[in-house]
């Protein structure tokens, strides 16, 4: 990865798939709302978990997302997405998003990119969104991203007798 403080050069932005990078910055506003429109398709609890400040952000957040994914096409560096990967996400903890919804939005965020790419172009992009995942994975193994499971909480509870003041 380059660094100028490293003393490193500067990503080269005629490496990767310039001209791709820049069909999706051409149609990321459509795009964007297309891949939040098909999440929310998809996920019928998407739409009462979130409320509608919460997917304007959701949006905006999408339209950054593809340029992330531009920037990682033209220069071919996948630490351009996995490092913004790993920058998002205490904002999204704290926007209470989990990492399944994420991936979710980034999954239906590929799909839409896919519509203004070549084959080979699309097999460049399901490798930076695998890259992507494969940060998500991490953090969806993080607490207070999914409710845990009832048994083992319950046990560990002393058996339901305590309540949550003193465990």
């Amino acid at each position: 990865m380059s660094h100028p403080a490293l003393g490193l050069p500067p990503l080269d932005h005629t490496a990767g798939l310039p001209d791709a990078a820049a069909r999706i910055r051409a149609a990321r506003k459509r795009l964007a709302a297309t891949s939040l429109q098909a999440a929310v398709k998809d996920d019928s609890s998407f739409a009462t978990r979130y409320d509608e400040v919460a997917l304007r952000e959701l949006l905006r957040d999408a339209d950054r997302h593809l340029e992330q994914l531009a920037q990682a096409l033209e220069t071919g560096a996948a630490s351009k997405v996995t490092t913004y990967a790993e920058w998002i996400q205490p904002a999204y903890r704290r926007r209470h998003v989990a990492a399944r919804d994420q991936a979710l939005l980034l999954q239906r965020l590929a799909d839409a990119a896919s519509t203004v790419l070549a084959p080979d172009e699309i097999r460049a992009l399901e490798g930076y969104v695998g890259a992507w995942l494969k940060v998500l994975e991490l953090h969806r193994r993080l607490p207070g991203d999914h409710k845990g499971n009832p048994a083992v909480r319950f046990i560990w509870k002393g058996a339901g007798i305590l309540d949550d003041s003193i465990i």
